[in-house]
């Protein structure tokens, strides 16, 4: 037991490539297994090249993998872009109008569109796959049906007919190459359950007493919205989506003048339109989160895919100087702490909290703790409710006195800005310290923040002479983490960008000079095999 298996599917948009990869993950944690996913897809309704991807064990995962056990392609010319993750213990289904010749993988031809035609549509060809994947995989049938019989209420029957024929179809064809003999633990009341990040950030949200969301849509940030939006009636709360993100920020704004717990979520494109608003907090003094998941830019980029070159646009966002909080979640656990968290901050300073995500983390499932019913105790506002008695508050725009009134003289201008970075000092007594993994003798340290920090985990199991810093809090930072960076000068710094931005925080605040510097910029995240390869590590796990 202990081995990591990678499942991956792909085809065209509108076959149901996530939904059928998510149903397998959700029979995989029925098995007792433990998991973490990924999906890729092109800005596009229907047609293009989506994939989903999951890797799984009997222990932790950190991270998918990029080199693939079982593929399956939904329909012929998919599985030519992947051939670079095949190896010789892969085995590819496809539905090619030729055979496949290769003493690379195992080649075995899934004809999904002759199966389907004694379903009556070819819209259940991902079904078909999701059975040959539970004969292959060695899981319970009949755990895989209750499952798929609670996901398609409606399709049902079709559905259930369409596993049955993807299985008997492996019965026949696939005997020897079923990848895992031994037994599952069967788990029907696992513990485990498969979130999102955004997902995650939604329940964090309302652990928290979260209870006013305004968001205008924007990929892959979305899902945070969207999961709120459902949660309206059965937790009393408002989530609005208004005509764009200038006008959440401003709802959001008003909100918590009003005495609400909000938070407003966006990427790189709509956070830019958001600035002026969190220049505004941090002036009003008001208590607002903004959920940030980055995708690559600038401008419109690329809006389906990942990356991390928003650190310093949200470390520096809003005009002035104020205090500022950024917190960076490198996993969905950290995610839904990080999300009760900032609403705490945000009331405890009354100021602006950027919790900065990407999409990775927030598009991506893992298997974690039921996180439905947990709560988290809730820090007030110091500010009062308008309408209290004998208490007012202006929330001025314009530089003013402890009273919120307009001032323009110089000893009063200089005491009001000293008193918002007076914060700073309390403000680090709060904050999420970075984690550190392995041991103070360790010969070499990786530094990275955000969603890297999985497949650098995976990529280092089993590996003594390295050490990981994930710094959780970039802003403002602990001047304590220093002391990481004098127990050796082998240091590297790895994260999605193209400019290491990191780096640049780093160096502005301490004597920091990296030797090594590992980047991905091509809106794709890190794999542990790239890593292992980019450090010079031969190791298979």
């Amino acid at each position: 037991m202990g081995k990591y298996t990678t499942v991956k599917i792909a085809g065209p948009a509108g076959f149901g490539i996530k939904t059928s990869g998510q149903l397998l993950s959700e029979i995989l944690l029925a098995h007792g297994q433990q998991l973490i996913d990924y999906s890729e897809y092109p800005s596009l309704v229907r047609g293009g090249h989506n994939t989903y991807q999951v890797t799984f064990s009997s222990r932790q995962v950190f991270s998918v993998f990029q080199q693939v056990d079982i593929f399956f392609s939904i329909s012929p010319g998919h599985y030519q872009s992947h051939l670079s993750e095949f190896n010789s213990s892969s085995v590819i289904f496809y539905d090619e109008d030729k055979p496949v010749k290769s003493s690379k993988s195992t080649y075995i031809s899934l004809p999904l569109r002759k199966l389907s035609e004694a379903i009556g549509s070819q819209n259940f060809r991902n079904t078909i796959c999701l059975g040959v994947a539970c004969f292959c995989l060695n899981l319970d049938p009949e755990i895989a049906k209750k499952i798929i019989s609670h996901k398609f209420a409606l399709t049902e029957k079709e559905n259930l007919a369409a596993f049955d024929i993807g299985y008997g179809f492996a019965q026949q064809n696939c005997s020897n190459s079923r990848l895992i003999h031994e037994s599952y633990i069967i788990n029907h009341k696992s513990v485990l359950k498969l979130y999102d990040g955004n997902e995650a950030y939604g329940w964090g949200f309302l652990a928290a007493g979260g209870n006013f969301f305004a968001a205008y849509p924007m990929t892959p940030a979305s899902g945070a919205l969207h999961f709120l939006a459902q949660k309206q009636q059965s937790h009393h709360i408002q989530v609005h989506h208004p005509e764009d993100e200038i006008a959440a920020a401003s709802m959001v704004a008003g909100a918590a003048f009003a005495g609400a717990r909000v938070a407003t979520g966006t990427s790189g494109g709509g956070f830019a339109l958001m600035t002026e608003t969190v220049s505004f907090a941090g002036v009003a003094n008001l208590p607002i989160v903004f959920y940030l998941v980055s995708r690559p830019g600038p401008a419109t980029g690329l809006p389906t895919w990942t990356a991390q070159g928003d650190l310093l646009f949200a470390v520096n966002s809003g005009h002035g100087e104020f205090p500022i909080i950024v917190l960076a979640p490198g996993s969905q656990q950290e995610t839904f702490e990080f999300s009760a968290l900032s609403l705490n901050l945000a009331a405890k300073f009354n100021l602006p909290v950027i919790v900065i995500s990407d999409k990775t983390v927030g598009e991506s499932g893992a298997s974690i703790a039921d996180l439905s019913g947990k709560k988290v105790k809730q820090i007030i506002s110091s500010k009062p409710i308008p309408g209290t008695p004998s208490h007012e508050y202006l929330a001025n725009s314009y530089e003013h006195d402890d009273q919120g009134y307009s001032i323009e003289d110089s000893a009063t201008v200089k005491k009001m800005v000293e008193k918002r970075l007076a914060l700073i000092p309390k403000i680090l007594k709060t904050l999420p310290k970075a984690n550190f993994y392995g041991t103070p003798d360790a010969k070499k340290l990786i530094v990275t923040w955000g969603s890297p920090v999985g497949a650098i985990l995976q990529a280092l199991e089993g590996q003594t002479d390295y050490a990981v810093l994930q710094i959780r809090s970039v802003w403002p930072i602990d001047p304590d983490i220093k002391k990481f960076f004098a127990f050796t000068k082998d240091i590297t710094v790895i994260e999605n960008n193209a400019t290491s931005q990191l780096t640049s925080l780093l160096k502005s605040q301490f004597d920091f000079n990296p030797s090594k510097i590992i980047l991905k910029y091509d809106g794709r995240p890190f794999f542990p095999e790239e890593i292992r390869q980019q450090l010079g590590i031969n190791h298979k796990s």
